[in-house]
């Protein structure tokens, strides 16, 4: 006996048709053959998948529940958008349905179905990774607006609230070259990562706009284990021993790229009490949230707008609802402060 809750998407491949063409069949709507719409109501019917009256009920009129799917709870980046998006639902008087998606798109399906069957007036999706014409085509035809409140998202087509990556990373390297750092390389992240490439890409113009030495090798990409992050710095330093700062793409990169310096007998020091007569190296990260690790380390932070991604999503995810009908908006959102730990 399968106990698992049959899905559309589940109905979908069985049918062999998309998951918009079951939605239409379900629903009665929308131009499908007849052919198409007894293929799926076998499926529907082999399968054992059960047709949400309430869901069904609802989508006329408002449930007040807005759906969020992020990646995973415990990043930082992410709880921080839930709890933005959680305390300006409390001033509206709206629920928010949280699920999580991990890195598997069978399991952003599934998030998407339970939203959408559980009837909720609008879904905010924490990652652009697995959005697509297709899901934005169903949610359209349930009339359920989205947004995407994610680091980066290159999804076009719907509204975007994000931080601005190149900008952080901008202030991060004029910030230590203003402090007398001319040999300044960027480590962590992982080569698929449009975060990564946003702020490398800042990283890149701003050496280039003063005039100082590029060198590809000292952009280094990183897993988040800190074994393989300390040997990695303690490696590069070794081989570059005049780079005098390292830009670390998370709070895991800083804390290994610290233990790597004091390794090879390096002394970590702030980014503006920097010694050209000492093996010094300082170091500069992104999203200080959640980095009490390294609050006895010196080790400049540039804040990140996490939390108020989350309030301007839902800000925006209302307006959906409320019948705004304006063009998709990317919204890009500017860094906080430099701000010192240790």
């Amino acid at each position: 006996m399968n106990l698992r809750k049959i899905t559309i998407t589940d109905v979908a491949k069985h049918a062999g048709v998309s998951v918009t063409t079951v939605s239409l069949a379900l629903s009665g709507k929308g131009r499908i053959s007849q052919k198409t719409a007894d293929k799926v109501n076998e499926s529907i019917e082999e399968l054992g998948y059960v047709r949400n009256q309430q869901a069904a009920s609802l989508r006329d009129n408002i449930s007040n529940v807005i759906g969020l799917i992020i990646p995973d709870l415990t990043e930082p980046f992410y709880s921080e958008v839930a709890s933005g998006v959680s305390q300006y639902a409390k001033t509206q008087n709206k629920i928010v349905f949280l699920t999580q998606s991990g890195n598997s798109r069978e399991e952003f399906d599934r998030c998407l179905d339970s939203l959408i069957n559980y009837g909720v007036d609008g879904i905010i999706v924490g990652s652009g990774k697995f959005l697509n014409d297709e899901i934005v085509a169903r949610l359209a035809h349930y009339q359920i607006p989205i947004v995407c409140a994610a680091r980066a998202c290159e999804f076009a087509g719907i509204d975007v609230i994000r931080p601005d990556n190149t900008l952080a990373a901008k202030i991060a390297t004029e910030h230590l070259i203003n402090n007398g750092h001319h040999q300044i390389a960027y480590f962590g992240g992982a080569s698929h990562s449009l975060t990564r490439a946003e702020r490398i890409g800042g990283y890149c113009s701003t050496i280039i706009q003063y005039g100082l030495p590029f060198r590809s090798e000292w952009i280094v990409e990183t897993n988040n284990k800190q074994q393989h992050i300390i040997q990695q710095v303690s490696d590069f330093l070794h081989q570059y021993p005049k780079v005098s700062a390292i830009i670390c793409h998370n709070t895991a990169t800083a804390l290994g790229a610290y233990l790597g310096a004091l390794k090879i007998g390096s002394t970590i020091t702030s980014v503006d009490n920097y010694s050209y007569f000492n093996q010094e190296i300082a170091l500069v990260g992104f999203d200080d949230i959640g980095s009490e690790a390294l609050y006895d380390i010196p080790v400049t932070f540039i804040t990140q707008p996490a939390r108020e991604v989350g309030i301007n999503a839902m800000m925006k995810i209302i307006q959906r609802i409320s019948g705004d009908n304006s063009l998709p908006q990317s919204v890009t959102l500017s860094p906080g402060f430099l701000r010192d730990k240790g």
